[in-house]
């Protein structure tokens, strides 16, 4: 399927029309573009909530690019930048904008961002969007400043105001204020029952507000897209994607741009993180969704690079996506033809992408090790303190991190072979999820085992009781692997000194059965606890207990990406595995494998996310697998094939930072 291009561009009234038009035809023509989103009022140009007669003259500054660029034969959308406002930046309302601001969870309110229930505001926005329906473009889109999450200054977000807690007090037969409310929302231990009533109101009001939405926009002959954010911060607000797909689409498939990488040049540990928001992403989309992933760049090859750009693209379609929202113009009015790089870029890579949608069609879905993480997340997890709103905020990119950063590929839903859980995760499956989970291969870090401890299922994991210690409890420096089926080689070193994964480790008693296959040791080399812990439960489940916290990050200070640790967490998914292999890649750092299947048609890709090239790629490949063809693919968009002799790939030239090769059966 041919991969179509939207480029997102702005120009101004600042700007000469015919220039401008000109222009924008240019690149369209070098980029081989398919479509544009045309901006208004967007970041430079913006100076909070545009009046109605200010947007009915920005639609007229836009019409004599939407003409020619119709009579060229492109698609045109609209992509107003705001709907409550992404976050104040000095902004305030305007006169006759006597809107209820948004307020976050302790209180403060915002200047300039809007409450989405303020009924002042709903109908400007309604009114605003018959405007924009009128004008004939083929999707209005909703930027992701929908959601309640992340609108500078607040913390976290909102809204808390006084209309929100009326609503929520009418909803739940109650006569509470907003910190009662809080306060009970965010009680530690088992949810209190307000959580969800509130979480509900959230979700529906915010469904109900877009349902209307849509019947304007439809009914001016137009379709409304929608751009998200990260799941995580979504499942804060309550919000049930289903819901969120109907009031969107109604019963046609519906228009998507998610958010899966950033703006500037981002180190290789990052890169797994970025493809598991892709596969999360997936998990919620219903078939046929137009996918559009927005490819996000600050503009400039100073902080983002055109080879970094590339993966993303590259990442995007073998997800999925059919469109890429193209984020490589500045939005103040300067030229195309400023830097016409960026048209040679885009132009050399279309016919890979589309020879990667042929070969990764959408019926694919991700293979290894499972993150069984859900939408509800929020509503499920307990807290500890109840001090912050994002307590609520239950992380799912902690194990795709490590286990992504040592070539294990995964899917970030749960697995019939081996999962795996982090953190306040373990809160939120329920009972029988649970016992499915242990029935099976489950590996887990120290939060996660202490919380299925407290939950009751210590005697299915090993431990008969769980604590964490600290480095001023036990003066821990190393850890010792002890077994060579779980290691390098036995006797191997990792360091847990003054690193955030081990700024606390899990110790406990152990059941009979729970074995340890590391030790940690103090400066001295003298042991003072157990390391990993492997059990075979009366499920018939196997477990693997890892002490260390892996959703503090084990990047940046470094310490925990090594050959040690790397061989640990191998002979640990094989064990759980059972010795079925689930695929790898290996040979150098930062080899980042995916695996994909439907049926019997298998499909696989190793990146190089390591700034040292890479000649040679050993390669596990998942069972049931092999590989007919094996083509590699540069910066440039350029192919070549590669040589796989069924235990390693052997490349024509080196494979550099953000390059990746492809695997077919």
């Amino acid at each position: 399927m041919p991969v179509r291009y939207a480029l997102r561009v702005q120009f101004g009234p600042h700007v000469e029309t015919a220039a401008g038009v000109a222009e924008l035809l240019a690149a369209c023509r070098g980029a081989e573009a398919d479509e544009v989103l045309l901006f208004m009022a967007a970041e430079e140009l913006n100076d909070g909530h545009e009046t109605l007669d200010e947007l009915r003259e920005w639609l007229g500054v836009l019409r004599p690019y939407r003409d020619a660029l119709v009579e060229a034969g492109l698609q045109v959308s609209l992509n107003p930048w705001i709907t409550v406002l992404h976050c104040d930046r000095s902004r305030r309302l305007k006169p006759g904008q006597a809107w209820q601001t948004m307020v976050d969870w302790q209180g403060r309110a915002a200047d300039a961002v809007v409450c989405p229930l303020d009924p002042g505001w709903r109908a400007y926005y309604r009114e605003a969007l018959r405007l924009f329906a009128a004008e004939g473009y083929r999707v209005i889109w909703v930027e992701d400043d929908v959601r309640l999450a992340n609108h500078e200054p607040l913390d976290w977000g909102g809204c808390f105001c006084p209309l929100h807690v009326a609503e929520f007090n009418r909803r739940a037969g109650a006569s509470a204020t907003r910190g009662e409310i809080v306060a009970a929302l965010l009680r530690p231990g088992q949810p209190h029952p307000w959580r969800a009533i509130w979480l509900d109101m959230w979700d529906e009001t915010q469904t109900a507000m877009v349902a209307e939405w849509r019947e304007v926009v439809e009914a001016g002959g137009s379709r409304l897209g929608l751009m998200s954010s990260s799941l995580e911060a979504h499942s804060i607000e309550g919000r049930r994607w289903e819901r969120w797909w109907q009031a969107l689409a109604g019963d046609r498939p519906p228009i998507h741009r998610p958010h899966f990488t950033g703006y500037n040049d981002m180190p290789g540990w990052n890169w797994p993180g970025s493809i598991a928001m892709l596969d999360l992403n997936r998990n919620v989309e219903p078939a046929g969704t137009e996918i559009g992933p927005e490819i996000e760049n600050y503009p400039y090859g100073w902080a983002k690079s055109l080879r970094q750009t590339a993966a993303a693209i590259a990442l995007a379609v073998i997800h999925g996506a059919d469109r890429l929202n193209v984020s490589l113009y500045d939005f103040m009015g300067n030229l195309p033809s400023d830097d016409r790089t960026r048209e040679t870029f885009l132009a050399g890579w279309k016919p890979t992408l589309d020879w990667l949608s042929d070969r990764f069609p959408p019926a694919l879905k991700s293979h290894g090790v499972g993150i069984p993480w859900r939408e509800d997340a929020s509503r499920r997890v307990h807290t500890t303190s109840g001090r912050a709103w994002t307590e609520l905020h239950v992380r799912s990119l902690g194990w795709p991190a490590w286990l992504g950063g040592f070539g294990h590929p995964f899917q970030m839903r749960a697995s019939p072979f081996v999962n795996a859980l982090a953190g306040t995760m373990a809160w939120t499956p329920d009972a029988d999820e649970l016992r499915a989970l242990l029935s099976r291969g489950l590996l887990l870090d120290g939060p996660a085992a202490a919380t299925l401890v407290e939950r009751g299922y210590g005697e299915l994991i090993g431990l008969a009781d769980a604590r964490f210690v600290s480095q001023d409890d036990v003066l821990y420096a190393m850890e010792e692997t002890t077994d060579p089926d779980f290691a390098l080689r036995s006797g191997a070193l990792v360091t847990l000194n003054a690193r955030p994964p081990a700024e606390r480790l899990l110790q406990g008693r152990l059941l009979p059965g729970a074995r340890p296959i590391s030790r940690v040791l103090d400066p001295k080399g003298r042991e003072v606890g157990h390391g990993v812990v492997v059990y075979e439960n009366a499920q018939g489940g196997r477990v693997a207990v890892c002490p260390w916290n892996v959703d503090a990050s084990p990047d940046g200070a470094g310490g925990q990406r090594n050959p040690q640790r790397a061989g640990q967490i191998a002979g640990l998914v094989s064990w759980l595995n059972r010795g079925r292999a689930l695929g790898r890649a290996w040979g150098s750092p930062w080899l980042v494998s995916q695996f994909f299947n439907a049926g019997e048609q298998w499909r696989g890709v190793v990146w190089n996310a390591s700034p040292d090239a890479a000649s040679t790629i050993r390669l596990e490949l998942p069972a049931g697998m092999d590989v007919r063809e094996a083509v590699q693919i540069d910066a440039a968009g350029r192919r070549a094939a590669a040589a796989w002799d069924g235990a390693t790939l052997r490349l024509a030239q080196p494979l550099h930072q953000w390059e990746c090769v492809t695997l077919a059966n």
